[in-house]
C-alpha cells in the first residue's frame, strides 16, 4: 500500500513561478531585516539595563569637570561640591507625582574649582493654586555637597509649541536649549539629586522602564510573518501534474480520450488563507498611511493655553464666589446674559448631558453657570433639573474678561483642573461631539 507522502509526490510536482518568488524574496528580506533591527534594539536595551544594575551597586564617584563620558557615567551614583546658580533655575512643567501636577526644579551647579556647570534635578514640587503662581524654591546659598544619580533627559519629546526660553518654566528638560539661554558651559548630563536638603522637594527616582519585552514581541511578529510567507509559497507551488487521458468506450465500440480536470480547490483554499493572513497587515498600512485622521480631532475651538481670569462674584444667597474655587476638577462653564433664554437653556442642557455621558468619570467634572450681577435668582425648577450645577453672578466687567464671543446669548468654556482655558463652544453645541471632547481629555489626563 503506497504511503500518503509517496502518493502526494506522485500526483504533484514543485513548480514555482517568477513573480510570486520575487515577491516572497522582498517580503522575507523586509520582515527579517525588521526583525533583526528589533532584536538589536532589544539587545541594546538589555545592555543598558545591565549597565543600570551594575552602576546602581557601585560606590559614588567624585564628579570633576573632565567627567564627560556620558555612556560610561549614565546611572552612576555621583557626588560633587559647588554653588547653585539660582538665577538660572528652571521649572520643568507637566510633572505628575501621586496624581498631582507640579514641576521638577532644575538648577545649574557650578562645580567647585572649575568654570563648568552641571544641571541638578533637585526634585518635584506641586504647582500653586493659580497657574500664574509659580512655586518658590530658592537654591541653598554657598558651597554645598550634592549626591545623586547621573542620567540623560529624553532625546525625543512632545512639544506643543516652540520653547523660546523666556521665563523659568520649560516644557521639557533640554540641556542644549538651557545652555544656549543661560550662556553656561553645561556638562552633557543631569544629576538627579538624592541627598536631603531641607527644601520640601520630593526626590523619588523610579528605575527606568527599558521596554525590552516590547522589542522581543515585535521581533517575533516580524519573524513569524517571514515564516508564514515561506510556508504559503511552498504550499502554493506544489501543483498537480497534468491529467492523464482516460479511454472510454463509445456505443460503436471505439474509444475516446477524455482528460480529467486538474484539481484547483486546494490552490484556491491556500490563496484564501494567504489573503486572510496578510489582510490585517495590509489594512494596518492602508489605515496608517492613507486613512490617518487629521491632526485636529477636537470639536470645540482650541484656545491658547493660559489661566482663566480670576473671576469673583456672589452665589444666589449672597455668599462670595471665586472661579478659582473650582480648581482641581474639569469645569464646563456656561456664561450667559441676564435673561436665560433658549440659548442659555440649551447650553445648560448640553453640559448636563455631556457630563452624564462620562459615566464613572463624571465626578471629575463640575458644571458652573455665570450671569451678570443684575440677573434674577435662578428659578427653582431650573436648578432642580440641573443637579450639581454651581450658579453664580459676577459684575459685567468681570465677565467680559472671559473669551466668550461678544453678542452671543450664551457660550461654554472648558477649563482644566489647573484653571487653564482649553476649549470654547457656542451656546447650542453638538452634545455628542462635546461629550467626545471631554471623554478624550479625561482619558489622557492624570489630574482632576
Amino acid at each position: 500500500m503506497p504511503s500518503p507522502a509517496g502518493s502526494f509526490f506522485a500526483r504533484r510536482r514543485f513548480r514555482p513561478t517568477l513573480w510570486p518568488t520575487l515577491g516572497l524574496a522582498v517580503l522575507v528580506a523586509t520582515t527579517v531585516g525588521l526583525g533583526n533591527w528589533q532584536r538589536h534594539r532589544g539587545a541594546e536595551k538589555e545592555a543598558l539595563r545591565d549597565q543600570y544594575e551594575l552602576a546602581a551597586h557601585q560606590p559614588p564617584f567624585e564628579l570633576t569637570p573632565a567627567s564627560a563620558d556620558v555612556a560610561a557615567l549614565r546611572f552612576r551614583p555621583v557626588r560633587t561640591r559647588g554653588e547653585f546658580d539660582g538665577r538660572q533655575q528652571v521649572l520643568i512643567d507637566n510633572k505628575v507625582h501621586a496624581g498631582r501636577p507640579g514641576f521638577d526644579v532644575v538648577t545649574p551647579l557650578k562645580i567647585a574649582g572649575s568654570e563648568r556647570y552641571v544641571l541638578v534635578d533637585r526634585g518635584w514640587i506641586a504647582s500653586g493654586v493659580h497657574r500664574s503662581e509659580l512655586p518658590q524654591v530658592p537654591a541653598p546659598p554657598g558651597e554645598i555637597r550634592v549626591e545623586g544619580r547621573i542620567n540623560l533627559p529624553p532625546a525625543h519629546y512632545l512639544e506643543l509649541k516652540m520653547d523660546v526660553g523666556q521665563g523659568p518654566v520649560r516644557q521639557n528638560l533640554d540641556i542644549d536649549r538651557i545652555a544656549a539661554a543661560s550662556g553656561l558651559p553645561l556638562l552633557p548630563f543631569v544629576i538627579e539629586q538624592s541627598s536631603d536638603a531641607d527644601d520640601n522637594l520630593v526626590r523619588d527616582w523610579p528605575p527606568p522602564d527599558f521596554g525590552i519585552e516590547r522589542h522581543w514581541g515585535y521581533m517575533l511578529q516580524w519573524y513569524s510573518l517571514a515564516g508564514l510567507g515561506i510556508v504559503l509559497w511552498l504550499a502554493l507551488n506544489w501543483r498537480a501534474k497534468e491529467s492523464r487521458v482516460e479511454s472510454r468506450p463509445t456505443r460503436d465500440g471505439s474509444s475516446s480520450g477524455v482528460s480529467s480536470p486538474a484539481p484547483r480547490r486546494g490552490r484556491r483554499t491556500l490563496s484564501l488563507l494567504a489573503l486572510v493572513a496578510l489582510a490585517p497587515v495590509i489594512a494596518a498600512y492602508v489605515a496608517y498611511y492613507w486613512l490617518a485622521p487629521s491632526a485636529r480631532v477636537n470639536y470645540g475651538e482650541l484656545l491658547d493655553p493660559r489661566p482663566v481670569p480670576a473671576i469673583a462674584g456672589t452665589y444666589p444667597d449672597g455668599k462670595p464666589f471665586a472661579l478659582a474655587e473650582l480648581r482641581g476638577k474639569w469645569v464646563l462653564l456656561v456664561v450667559s446674559g441676564t435673561d436665560c433664554g433658549d440659548a442659555c437653556l440649551r447650553a445648560l442642557h448640553a453640559t448636563r448631558i455631556a457630563q452624564t455621558i462620562q459615566g464613572r468619570e463624571r465626578d471629575r467634572v463640575v458644571r458652573a453657570w455665570l450671569q451678570p450681577e443684575a440677573a434674577p435668582p435662578p428659578p427653582a425648577e431650573l436648578l432642580a433639573g440641573n443637579p450639581g450645577l454651581i450658579a453664580a453672578r459676577a459684575a459685567p466687567g468681570e465677565l467680559v474678561r472671559l473669551p466668550i464671543d461678544a453678542g452671543s446669548a450664551a457660550g461654554i468654556l472648558l477649563l482644566d483642573p489647573r484653571g487653564n482655558l482649553v476649549l470654547r463652544y457656542g451656546g447650542d453645541p453638538d452634545i455628542q461631539r462635546l461629550a467626545k471632547d471631554l471623554e478624550r481629555l479625561l482619558r489622557v489626563s492624570q489630574i482632576g
